[in-house]
């Protein structure tokens, strides 16, 4: 066997050894994955107990609407707290879904990428719950309540009541631009910090922080297979 021979035999038996390694990776990849994912996979919109008072709130607010038709000061809020509710469950279980389509056999930036974008988008429709959910469930709620427990109707009722209760609302939509400027200058520095992410975290919901960690196994585990 000449050299040129020894040269083509000792290129064919490292194009078989780098095929292998790429399998071995490939599996171990799988195998990490299917080690962590099984958490995710048991998360669906809500648990149990979530998704129980997720069910009575809606139920209440439309019993109530239906028993204050006619009272309009109470009657029109009630839609809008139902309204409010269904709409805040049908994005958490969007969310879910979506997180749950994610291919965490896909390259790890388009994982990484796709997960940011998740994030960023939980953290908005928290913001715009949170912005709106300050206006409804603060004195219209109790306007709700009164009429669900005692069947009175506190603007109907009372001119002081009505003089609070615009007051309120009125303080809560100005409050909103006020807030969202606040989010916007100082809500970058915050994601910096630990402190920051842990927020971000809490809010975005803790199947979203352990999909992030799976990412994050994932990029140290090719890291670590690409070194020679």
């Amino acid at each position: 066997m000449d050299l040129d021979d020894l040269k083509a035999e000792w290129a064919k038996r490292d194009q078989v050894l780098q095929q292998v390694l790429r399998a071995q990776t490939s599996l171990s990849r799988a195998l990490l994955v299917e080690a962590q994912l099984p958490k995710l996979r048991r998360r669906h919109g809500m648990s149990g107990i979530e998704l129980a008072i997720y069910v009575a709130f809606v139920v209440f607010f439309g019993a109530t609407a239906a028993s204050s038709w006619g009272h309009w000061t109470v009657f029109v809020p009630t839609v809008l707290l139902d309204i409010w509710t269904i709409t805040m469950g049908a994005l958490t279980f969007a969310e879910r879904a979506r997180l749950r389509e994610i291919d965490f056999s896909a390259p790890i930036l388009e994982i990484q990428k796709r997960l940011a974008a998740l994030q960023i988008e939980r953290a908005r429709v928290f913001q715009w719950a949170f912005l709106t959910g300050q206006i409804l469930w603060w004195t219209p709620f109790v306007l709700v309540l009164f009429w669900a427990l005692l069947r009175v109707d506190l603007l109907a009722e009372s001119e002081s009541a009505r003089g609070f209760v615009a007051i309120n609302i009125a303080a809560g939509v100005l409050l909103i631009p006020v807030l969202l400027w606040v989010a916007h200058a100082f809500g970058p520095r915050l994601v910096k910090s630990n402190a920051g992410r842990s927020v971000l975290d809490s809010v975005t919901g803790r199947d979203l922080a352990e999909a992030r960690a799976i990412a994050a196994r994932l990029a140290r585990f090719e890291a670590e297979a690409a070194k020679p």
